[in-house]
């Protein structure tokens, strides 16, 4: 049944010479119903039309579920909104099988231990009509195990991963056992464990004393580390690297020569099939186990604060110190392609900010949270993020801040083109507990790359019904897209644009459609009653 309303909607076109895009914006004010209600779904049709979902109230004891369809054109013209209605799904009960790998506990006793546990939980799980998804139902069974290696010496926790694919039950667990003779090293092993908590060992190929220095999943599935040497090795920056599938085979293994003998890796990324990891070091020339401590991300249910365990605790404080140089390194296959080292001070020197814009500064070797790694096809490489601190939110509490937006621009060879700065929106403490999402988009030509940051907001209040119905206030986040573009050619940067008129946000669900064939990108979101839907439309050039 399709419905008139009286639009009271707008739309705003903006090509302006000091932004290299084309913006569309419009606002549709939204019927009783969906504002009682929440976005369910948003779309593009085969015609390049935006359709958003709305779930609206109905009857309880209807065997239907209820929703409203708002539709905009191309031009984001508003076409109508109608009522769709939708038999309920039958779905039958299924039990499913949840396996992880932690350490410590919530007890005296345990939280500071690294002794490693293996969980399986069984549970019921059920079709929720209203949710439209699987909940659980019921737990069947929890069973937990502490793993010993066949001399009965109890295996340390330092990280796991798990497959994305449901029928892959075993876990990916990195751990070590300490080593009781004098002379004798710690060795560390690949743990899986199979549906029935059976342990299968595989022994990490380092000879000699070694220290972790970082491991990650990466795209595919894959877990990277890196090891360097401890005190007494023939050569401090003989490091090594590698790489294994989620089922714990061995796909490469590099012994390479570090650019530093203390290097702190934070991140790595997997592009076309090579290994990235960017990275810092201070002037140190003492190994990395004296310059900072051994990493060590593993979950532990009683660590709340700063960490994920106590290992991880100080990993983060050491890794606070000033930086005096940057590290870019490339892997490919079973060679290191390149370890760049850029100085810090040479970002003073290629700092560039987008034009009329204040606040930005150079990056001066703080520690920095990346959100996007990019390699375009011409072969440069481009890390966006925030510099990280700590935020003090009254009442002795504490919280990770995100500050300053980065932006570092490096050649094929890992050698430093740009910095790009952007100065924030919002500094207000609760605005700088959240950090913001950032995409780079490839123009047509190759030529420029969109920068797209989401600004945020922060906000104290009712993060959503159930935290109002409860009476739990907290801070939530609010987000709206600023739009710039980098030109890879010249290495500059233009203005941004803010989009929404600081009057409309986006829906965390729900930030944006990507429009391959029409090289667009449509933002979804509400005013801060939800009364009014915005909609808005950047043409990338």
């Amino acid at each position: 049944m399709t419905k008139s309303l009286i639009s009271f909607g707008f739309i705003v076109i903006t090509t302006l010479g000091a932004y290299a895009q084309e913006f569309s914006e419009s606002v549709q004010p939204l019927s009783t119903k969906a504002v009682k209600g929440y976005m369910y779904e948003a779309i593009k049709d085969s015609d390049g039309n935006s359709l958003i979902t709305y779930k609206i109230p109905g009857s309880k004891k209807s065997n239907e579920v209820f929703f409203e369809e708002y539709s905009f054109d191309k031009n984001l013209t508003f076409i109508n909104s109608k009522d769709v209605q939708e038999k309920k799904t039958q779905k039958d009960d299924f039990e499913s099988t949840v396996y992880s790998a932690y350490v410590g506990g919530s007890t005296s006793f345990d939280v500071t231990s690294m002794k490693l546990k293996l969980s399986k939980v069984v549970a019921t799980n059920t079709w929720n009509y209203e949710k439209q998804r699987f909940v659980v139902k019921k737990i069947i069974s929890r069973e937990t195990i502490k793993p010993k290696n066949d001399n009965g010496k109890v295996y340390l926790g330092y990280a796991s991963y798990n497959s994305a694919d449901y029928k892959k039950s075993d876990v990916f667990t990195l751990a070590k056992v300490e080593s009781k003779g004098k002379n004798a090293d710690d060795k560390f092993y690949v743990l899986l464990f199979n549906d029935k908590l059976e342990i299968t060992e595989k022994p990490i190929d380092l000879n000699g004393s070694y220290t972790l220095v970082f491991c990650d999943q990466v795209a595919g599935e894959d877990v990277v580390m890196v090891f360097a040497p401890n005190k007494g090795a023939a050569d401090l920056m003989k490091y090594v690297y590698f790489e294994f599938d989620i089922s714990g085979n061995l796909k490469n293994r590099v012994e390479f020569k570090s650019p530093a003998s203390a290097l702190l890796l934070t991140v790595a990324y997997k592009k076309d099939g090579d290994i990235y990891f960017c990275g810092s070091s201070t002037k140190s020339t003492e190994p990395y186990e004296k310059v900072f401590n051994e990493y060590a991300p593993i979950f532990n249910p009683g660590i709340t604060d700063g960490g994920a365990n106590l290992a991880d605790i100080k990993w983060q404080k050491s890794s606070q110190e000033k930086m005096d140089n940057f590290h870019l390194l490339k892997f490919t296959g079973n060679q290191l392609t390149f370890a760049s080292t850029t100085p810090v001070t040479d970002f003073k020197e290629k700092f560039k900010t987008a034009p009329g814009d204040k606040g930005a500064s150079p990056y001066k070797g703080s520690k920095f949270f990346i959100e996007q790694f990019t390699v375009t096809p011409s072969g440069d490489y481009l890390i966006a993020g925030q510099l990280t601190g700590t935020a003090k939110l009254g009442d002795g509490v504490t919280a990770k801040s995100y500050e300053d937006i980065v932006c570092f621009h490096f050649d094929k060879a890992g050698n430093l083109r740009a910095q790009y700065g952007l100065g924030k929106i919002n500094t207000d403490k609760k605005s700088e507990i959240f950090s913001m999402s950032q995409k780079f988009y490839l123009s047509s030509d190759g030529k420029q790359l969109l920068w797209e940051i989401l600004e945020v907001k922060g906000k104290k209040g009712y993060a959503d019904f159930l935290d109002a119905l409860a009476g739990y206030t907290t801070f939530y986040s609010l987000y709206f897209p600023r739009i710039g573009t980098i030109n890879l050619e010249s290495s500059s940067l233009s203005a941004f644009k803010e989009m929404g008129d600081g009057k409309y946000y986006l829906r965390k669900d729900f930030t944006s459609v990507y429009d391959k064939n029409e090289k667009s990108i449509t933002y979804i979101g509400h005013d801060e009653d939800f009364k009014k839907l915005w909609i808005g439309k950047v043409m990338i050039q």
